[in-house]
């Protein structure tokens, strides 16, 4: 069966990869959008010809849906994760469930390209809402699980990164354009009781959403740290759609710099990768004079140890790391960056 993303471990140099960009780039994002919405189109359609039999009507209905959504438009990070529910549906022999599943999808709106607040509850449906829960709280994303967040609590959230976000407007337009790009809604949900505290955390199956943990007590200067990281993990599973960063498999495990266990050596090469765009942002931030005395020596000890990280994490991706074609390129254009070889963006 054709499943999206057609991702693999093999080696092979994807054209597309030759050109990484370690630095956010907003035209070069688009490109990674669209190529994740056709590879999503055409596993519909796949799934739609299969699924024909039992309702002849989908080919058709999938095809009109595709043709109403327009270049300068995204689907909704739900489109991707309802489609994975369609194929364990299939897997799990339930048929009717994958038609279904299918019919709701096309009668999806398309959305604008640009980045939005949504809150979990208010702003999805109960089924969407359960995806987001059930997703977001997968072990690779860090987060150990999420539910609605307090109203109270999000409110003030949702101002603090309003701020942040019109920071980044003003300061890294090349990120903010990429995030437009890239991540469609920035999800406000609250920790499962008892679970440890967390950022944030993205998830491949929904492409185009990050959760923010809307009860974390976090600054302005925090708020903007923490999206420069999670648009690097966007911009990395863009990169990935047809391979993985490397070929060790995810039963080998190693010692992670930044969570102090061990694990996959995929998520360490992610660590890696986030580490160095937060240097980038941080220094950015330092640059810019907007922050007081203490928040800028704050945020000072936080480029310390962020840029020990990423060392670490580099280190061990370039003594174990069986590299795929796309995990070289990657390599190769964050190590630029780091050495100072790569290609910088003056301030606005």
């Amino acid at each position: 069966m054709h499943i999206f993303p057609n991702r693999h471990r093999v080696s092979g140099t994807h054209l597309h990869m030759l050109d990484f960009q370690f630095l956010p780039d907003t035209m070069a994002a688009r490109r990674t959008n669209a190529r994740m919405h056709d590879g999503l189109f055409e596993s519909l359609a796949y799934l739609s010809d299969v699924l024909s039999e039992l309702q002849p009507a989908l080919p058709e209905a999938c095809a009109a849906w595709r043709q109403s959504i327009g270049t300068d438009q995204r689907v909704p990070s739900s489109v991707f994760g309802a489609y994975y529910d369609a194929v364990e549906a299939i897997q799990a022999d339930q048929p009717d469930a994958a038609v279904a599943g299918l019919q709701r999808i096309f009668l999806t709106s398309p959305e604008v390209l640009e980045t939005r607040v949504n809150m979990l509850g208010r702003d999805y449906s109960a089924e969407a809402g359960a995806r987001i829960m059930k997703f977001m709280g997968a072990p690779e994303t860090g987060v150990a699980g999420v539910t609605e967040p307090d109203p109270v609590k999000a409110a003030r959230f949702a101002d603090r990164l309003d701020t942040a976000l019109e920071w980044i407007a003003r300061n890294l337009p090349e990120l903010h354009g990429e995030m437009n790009a890239l991540l469609g809604e920035l999800v406000l949900v609250g920790p499962v009781e008892g679970s440890l505290e967390f950022e944030g955390g993205t998830c491949f199956r929904l492409w185009g959403a990050v959760a923010l943990n809307a009860e974390r007590k976090a600054s302005v200067a925090d708020l903007i740290v923490t999206l420069a990281h999670e648009e690097g993990h966007a911009a990395l599973f863009g990169a990935c759609r047809n391979e993985m960063l490397v070929e060790n498999p995810d039963s080998e495990l190693y010692w992670s710099p930044i969570r102090q266990t061990e694990r996959p050596l995929e998520g360490i090469f992610h660590a890696a990768f986030v580490s160095a765009r937060m240097m980038w942002a941080l220094r950015r931030m330092l640059d810019s004079g907007d922050f007081g005395w203490l928040e800028r020596r704050r945020l000072s000890a936080m480029l310390k140890q962020v840029e020990s990280v990423q060392r670490e994490s580099a280190e061990i991706v370039r003594e174990e790391g069986r590299l795929t074609g796309t995990g070289a390129a990657v390599l190769r254009a964050m190590t630029e960056f780091i050495n100072g070889t790569g290609r910088q963006f003056e301030p606005a």
